[in-house]
């Protein structure tokens, strides 16, 4: 399901350029309706061996803005776009937001309107934007060391397909007959967005993709997100 949470503005929201983290703060505050299962989201959510994930991404912030001083300030409204194959959660995100508003730091946003879609993809080969930049990486176990990968590498595929094999077995508890492919499209090369989340360098790519798989599985990468840390802002995307 999918929520779409525009925000009147009172007076100006003013965030850090690298505001992701304060985003999925917002989310997590808004499903205080039902605080058992934000602290599930939060300090676990669906694991498969070690790794855990939330099953919910966010786009970028949209609206009229001005960034200056490294800062991103919005006027007059501004909107953000909610993903999730988990229902329960999209329903107590809205509802929570329809009563209380949105929470910025310490001011409340209370002018608020809410557009809740349930979109399913229902083709095999689907031409893709990303809304949000996608990401995979590989951590050396022995250094610690993180290493992203870039559209260039054949092994940036792999990883955006590993990733939904192990996100997949984690939601469902059963492994996907298939996988999906990913692939680049067009002659412009993909771009570059090196940002932090919470002081960690973050490396993601814009760009434009085909992408194929059984329909239930672009359903689930829809609603979901490709590549890594889709809960914290990354792997979004919209069908061309």
């Amino acid at each position: 399901m999918q929520l779409v949470v525009h925000i009147g503005l009172d007076e100006p929201l003013s965030l850090p350029i690298n505001y992701n983290h304060i985003l999925q703060a917002v989310i997590y505050r808004s499903l205080g309706n039902m605080p058992e299962y934000a602290t599930f989201l939060h300090d676990g959510g669906f694991a498969r061996g070690q790794r855990q994930y939330k099953m919910f991404q966010f786009s970028q912030l949209k609206g009229e803005y001005r960034i200056e001083n490294k800062r991103i300030t919005f006027f007059s409204e501004v909107s953000f776009e909610v993903r999730s194959p988990e229902p329960l959660l999209i329903r107590l995100l809205g509802d929570c937001i329809w009563e209380k508003g949105v929470t910025f730091g310490d001011h409340v946003y209370t002018e608020v309107q809410l557009e809740l879609y349930d979109y399913t993809v229902e083709e095999k080969e689907l031409l893709i934007r990303m809304k949000s930049p996608l990401t995979v990486y590989a951590t050396d176990e022995e250094s610690e060391k993180t290493f992203y990968f870039s559209p260039d590498d054949p092994v940036f595929y792999d990883m955006v397909n590993d990733n939904f094999f192990r996100k997949y077995q984690a939601y469902y508890g059963i492994t996907p007959v298939s996988g999906i492919r990913l692939e680049a499209y067009g002659n412009k090369f993909p771009k570059k967005l090196v940002t932090r989340y919470k002081g960690i360098l973050i490396t993601a790519w814009y760009g434009t993709y085909q992408l194929t798989g059984e329909r239930k599985y672009l359903d689930f990468l829809y609603q979901t997100g490709l590549g890594a840390k889709n809960a914290q802002g990354f792997g979004m995307f919209e069908i061309l």
